[in-house]
């Protein structure tokens, strides 16, 4: 199979998150099974315009702005593959209409509350409106998501199509047993420190908890646009003093240090596809206190994994004050067992299901088509 994979950023762009991570997997996993794999995004510095690497074909085209144009002129009219992914982060690449083999589109979450977070007025207002409009493109195409909230989210907009739920994996191994935390317990955040994480939230309500005799750090694992990180930089310190700690970007092994050494994992995000960082920590047995939102109830059996909570400091800190207090040692245990179950092979082996699926129905339409 030849497989293109359109997405606006590659894994080792400056702003990759966790949809590069786990399309990464995906790939490096395919290419071993004999699929054909490129992958175009856009250019940054640094960046060569093409490089082959695990099996995997990148080029680079157009900015983080003008990237999906580049690929509309790049592919228009193509027959060179057996299948392209439209890859939608916000802004879709409409490949279905240009390109003239099948296509399927990967959709970790909609925007929707993000549009208010991460964009000044009005531009903010107008993309939450418009995020319906400018994907009703795709009302009757396959797309993949990676958890049933975001499915949910997508049938609420009017997308009709076959949807396939892809499960979540991540790379961090699973520990053997929950190790020995920190004493006294820490709590974690991890992922880009950005508005619609509402970081905010975090170091408010360990401030709350502080005020109860907890007293432990707050670290903060990730970076983000200057200005945003100080801004949390200086409501940290004035909270919390120095029991706030940013470590901006770290290696995998000290990101893993601080999750085992961690306690309890925070996320208070407006929303998202799925919360890999829970995932993540709960390979070394931590639990999570998250935000009633979607993606993050999907990662969080509510009541033995951890805590689905009100969007709300107090919330977050009662529900953390209740995890420390009662039978801390089931919800640890229970989170690493629960993450053993995920692995990028069945992440692969669903996404491979998806896209043959979408194969196959291009086959049985242009049957159809010809039988008239």
């Amino acid at each position: 199979m030849r497989l293109l994979m359109l997405n606006w950023r590659d894994p080792w762009h400056p702003k990759a998150g966790g949809a590069e991570l786990l399309t990464l997997r995906i790939l490096q996993h395919l290419s071993r099974e004999n699929v054909s794999a490129e992958w175009f995004s856009a250019r940054y510095p640094g960046a060569p315009v093409e490089e082959l690497r695990d099996g995997i074909r990148f080029v680079r085209g157009g900015s983080q702005a003008t990237t999906h144009l580049a690929a509309w002129r790049r592919y228009r009219g193509t027959s060179s593959f057996d299948v392209v992914v439209d890859q939608i982060n916000t802004i879709p690449f409409y490949a279905h209409r240009y390109v003239r083999v099948p296509a399927v589109a990967l959709m970790h979450q909609l925007a929707q509350e993000v549009w208010r977070y991460e964009f000044s007025r009005p531009l903010g207002g107008l993309g939450l409106v418009a995020e319906r409009y400018y994907l009703r493109p795709y009302r009757h195409e396959h797309i993949m998501t990676v958890s049933r909230s975001s499915k949910a989210s997508m049938r609420s907009i009017g997308l009709e199509g076959p949807i396939y739920v892809l499960p979540a994996a991540v790379d961090t191994a699973a520990l053997d047993a929950v190790p020995k935390k920190a004493d006294p317990r820490d709590i974690v955040t991890l992922g880009r420190i950005t508005p619609s994480k509402r970081p905010d939230h975090a170091i408010r309500a360990a401030a709350l908890l502080s005020a109860r005799g907890w007293e432990g750090r707050l670290i903060m694992i990730g970076s983000g646009d200057e200005r945003f990180v100080a801004r949390m930089r200086n409501l940290g310190s004035s909270l919390l003093g120095s029991r706030y700690v940013m470590t901006g970007r770290v290696s995998d092994d000290r990101r893993a240090a601080l999750l085992r050494d961690a306690s309890c994992i925070w996320m208070t995000s407006v929303r998202e596809g799925w919360g890999l960082a829970i995932t993540e920590a709960a390979r070394s047995g931590t639990p999570a206190v998250v935000y009633r939102v979607g993606g993050l109830v999907d990662s969080v059996d509510d009541g033995k994994t951890g805590y689905v909570v009100d969007q709300d400091p107090l919330a977050l800190a009662n529900a953390t004050a209740r995890l420390f207090a009662n039978d801390y040692a089931a919800f640890a245990e229970r989170a690493l067992e629960v993450s053993r179950a995920y692995s990028f092979e069945a992440t692969a082996e669903h996404f491979l299901t998806a896209v043959n699926a979408r194969i196959e129905a291009s086959v049985a339409t242009r049957r159809t088509t010809s039988g008239r």
